[in-house]
């Protein structure tokens, strides 16, 4: 009798998992996740208003809704980023975060890292801007603004 309650409880314990870690597929974040080197490298962090190209790509003209960085472009304002139709992450006209360089402006791309050959990676990312994105951008640790 004792065997088959620890068979029961084994039983129990096992399903309680099998269903925690089902809930935890369902729930996981599937979105875009944006890359710390990015960010590093970039020298202005925008959100801007992306509308598309006749192509289906987006427009390299855009307006900046909001500027995440110290002197970056002004807000309401028009500026063109020079690669921005060659990038990835483009789903349709709305906000994006563009992770910027300057002069002229462009997005900046996968960034170099020891040991990993980035020959043939694709595109540099753009990030439609959303509340998880929001989230995650806020809690990357930023470079200090005197070497931004």
């Amino acid at each position: 009798m004792r065997q088959r309650w620890r068979l029961v409880l084994a039983a129990a314990a096992f399903i309680a998992w099998l269903t925690y870690l089902g809930y935890a597929a369902l729930t996981k974040n599937r979105g875009p996740v944006i890359s710390r080197a990015q960010i590093a490298a970039a020298r202005f962090d925008v959100v801007a208003e992306v509308k598309g190209g006749a192509d289906g790509k987006p427009d390299k003209q855009v307006r900046v809704i909001e500027t995440l960085s110290k002197d970056g472009p002004a807000k309401d304002s028009t500026i063109d980023v020079e690669n921005l139709p060659r990038a990835s992450g483009y789903t349709g006209p709305g906000q994006y975060l563009l992770l910027l360089t300057e002069s002229p402006f462009t997005v900046v791309g996968q960034q170099r890292s020891p040991g990993n050959d980035l020959s043939g990676v694709g595109p540099p990312l753009i990030y439609h801007w959303s509340d998880d994105v929001r989230k995650q951008y806020e809690a990357m640790p930023k470079p200090p603004e005197a070497s931004r």
